[in-house]
């Protein structure tokens, strides 16, 4: 997920954190690609209806079933996951752009 790392990457240069040494800044990234890919998932399945989320949760449970049946499940289901990722991505931005460290 270079796309993903990479904007995290950017996050940290407008936030002016440039200064860390290289662990502390790869546990920080590894960090917040991790609460980012978290809010992304738990915006798209707030997309879903009550019936279509109650459909995915027993298909988590299914062997087998893959990150690809997954987005196929999501598109198949109406949601944009694109735009979904692109919105949170935006507000993850905001909100640490703002957050006083």
């Amino acid at each position: 997920m270079q796309g993903v790392d990479d904007f995290i990457e950017q996050i940290l240069v407008d936030k002016g954190i440039t200064d860390l040494d290289p662990e502390t800044k790869s546990e920080l990234k590894n960090d917040m690609k991790q609460s980012l890919l978290d809010q992304i998932d738990e915006a798209a399945i707030m997309q879903l209806s009550e019936e279509k989320a109650s459909e995915l949760n027993s298909k988590l449970g299914t062997p087998g079933f893959t990150k690809n049946d997954l987005v196929d499940f999501m598109s198949d289901s109406g949601v944009d996951l694109a735009q979904v990722a692109l919105g949170t991505m935006l507000m993850f931005r905001k909100a640490y752009l703002e957050a006083e460290i």
